[in-house]
C-alpha cells in the first residue's frame, strides 16, 4: 500500500487536477496506462477513498507534515505527533477543523478524532513509530520558550518577523487557550501580565499552513443555497450534477461536460477577511506565521527575541499577497445538506500560481455566489 501511495504522489503532477480523481474515468483511464507501463495491472491496486484522502488532504493544508500522516484503511488514520502532545493535538484537530472527539474508540487509550465522513483518526506516539519527533507543537513550543525566561520576572518579549517586529513589555508568563474558539476567537496562544490580565493574543501559522479556517459554519447559508442554484439554473461554466450517492451532486463544466475540482469565490467583504483572519479576541489577534524550534529564542537580559516568519496585525497586510483569504468550495461525499460541497477558506497560494488558477477550479465573484 505504502509504495502505491509513492506511486500515486510521483505521478500526480500528470493528472489535471494535480491527483488521481476516483470517480473520473479520463483519470482511471491514465492511471491503467501508468500502471501497464511498470507492468502492474490495475487489480492489483487498491485505492484509497476520495474521502480518506480529503482528510489526508485537510490535515496537510492545516499544517501536518505528509510523512506524519498515515493512511491505515479506507476508514483509518494514524497521526504522529510527540507522546506529551498527543491530547492537545486532539483538541487542536476538534476546534481547528471541526472534528468530534470519541474517548471510547477502541484501538486506542486516548481514543480517537472522528472526521465529518467516520474516518477515525488516532494519534500516536512519534517516537515509537521508528522515528524521531519533528519538535515540540507549535502552541506548546512558544509557551515553553517563553515561560522558561519569565519564570525568573518580568521580561520583554520581541518577535522579529520577516515583514515587521512586535515587541511587549512585562510579561509575566505565556498560556495555550487554542481549544477555546467560541464566539469566533482565533488565538493560541496568550502573553499575560504579572496580574494575569492579557497583554497579547497570538493565533499561530505553521510555516506550511495554508488553510485559514474550516468554513462550514460561517458559509452554511452561502453553500447551502448556491447548490441549489447549480443544480436548477447552473453557471456556463460550472454547475453540479448528479453522482451514484444519493444527495450527492459532483462540480462540472456545463461547457465542456467535465469535472471541475473546486470554486474559488473572490472578493470575500473586508468585514468576513477581518473575522477569518483575525477572529474576535480583545485585544485583537496578531497572527504569526511560523513553525518554532529552539533555535527560534534568543535571550539577552530582559529581552527575548523570537524569529517569528511572517506577521500579520492588519488585513493590509494579506491583502494582495499570497495569503490573502479565497473561499473554496470543494467536493466531500460527506455533505449532503449543500449536495457535496465543503466550504474551507484557504490562502490565495493554494488556488492560484503566478495569477493563475490551479488545476481544474473555475471562479466566482462572491456576489455571483450570493445572488
Amino acid at each position: 500500500m505504502n509504495e502505491i501511495n509513492l506511486f500515486l504522489k510521483k505521478v500526480g503532477y500528470k493528472f489535471p487536477k494535480g491527483f488521481c480523481d476516483i470517480n473520473d474515468k479520463q483519470d482511471i483511464s491514465l492511471l491503467q496506462s501508468l500502471l501497464e507501463q511498470h507492468g502492474v495491472p490495475m487489480y492489483e491496486v487498491i485505492l484509497v477513498n476520495e474521502a480518506a484522502s480529503d482528510i489526508k488532504n485537510e490535515l496537510i493544508d492545516a499544517g501536518y507534515a505528509p510523512e506524519d500522516i498515515i493512511v491505515k484503511s479506507s476508514k483509518q488514520i494514524r497521526l504522529l505527533t510527540k507522546g506529551n502532545e498527543r491530547k492537545s493535538t486532539m483538541d487542536k484537530l476538534v476546534a481547528d477543523l471541526g472534528y468530534t472527539y470519541n474517548p471510547n474508540f477502541k484501538g486506542s487509550s486516548l481514543g480517537a478524532v472522528i472526521a465529518d465522513d467516520g474516518t477515525a483518526i488516532i494519534v500516536k506516539p512519534k517516537e515509537r513509530q521508528g522515528g524521531l519527533s519533528a519538535g515540540l507543537d507549535n502552541e506548546q513550543a512558544l509557551v515553553d520558550g517563553i515561560n522558561q525566561y519569565a519564570s525568573e520576572g518580568l521580561i520583554s518579549v520581541t518577535f522579529k518577523g520577516e515583514n515587521k517586529t512586535l515587541t511587549y513589555a512585562n510579561v509575566a508568563s505565556a498560556k495555550s487557550v487554542g481549544t477555546d474558539t467560541a464566539g469566533g476567537k482565533k488565538a493560541d496562544v496568550q502573553l499575560l501580565g504579572e496580574e494575569g490580565n492579557v497583554i497579547a493574543n497570538i493565533s499561530l501559522k505553521k510555516s506550511n499552513a495554508v488553510m485559514w479556517e474550516s468554513a462550514d459554519k460561517r458559509y452554511k447559508d452561502l453553500v447551502n443555497k448556491l447548490s441549489q442554484k447549480l443544480i436548477s439554473n447552473p453557471f456556463p461554466t460550472i454547475g453540479l450534477r448528479k453522482t451514484e450517492k444519493e444527495g450527492i451532486y459532483r462540480l462540472f463544466n456545463p461547457k465542456t461536460n467535465t469535472d471541475l475540482s473546486g470554486i474559488i469565490i473572490t472578493d470575500l467583504p473586508n468585514n468576513e477577511n477581518e473575522s477569518i483572519v483575525f477572529g474576535t479576541d480583545k485585544p485583537k489577534t496578531v497572527v504569526i506565521k511560523q513553525t518554532f524550534s529552539p533555535n527560534d529564542f534568543s535571550f539577552s537580559g530582559s529581552t527575548l527575541t523570537i524569529k517569528s516568519g511572517v506577521i500579520f496585525t492588519d488585513l493590509s497586510d494579506v491583502e494582495g499577497t499570497e495569503y490573502e483569504p479565497i473561499l473554496v468550495l470543494r467536493h466531500d461525499v460527506t455533505r449532503t445538506a449543500s449536495k457535496g460541497l465543503r466550504p474551507i477558506v484557504y490562502n490565495k497560494s493554494h488556488g492560484y500560481k503566478d495569477g493563475n488558477l490551479k488545476g481544474a477550479q473555475s471562479e466566482l465573484t462572491y456576489a455571483q455566489a450570493v445572488a
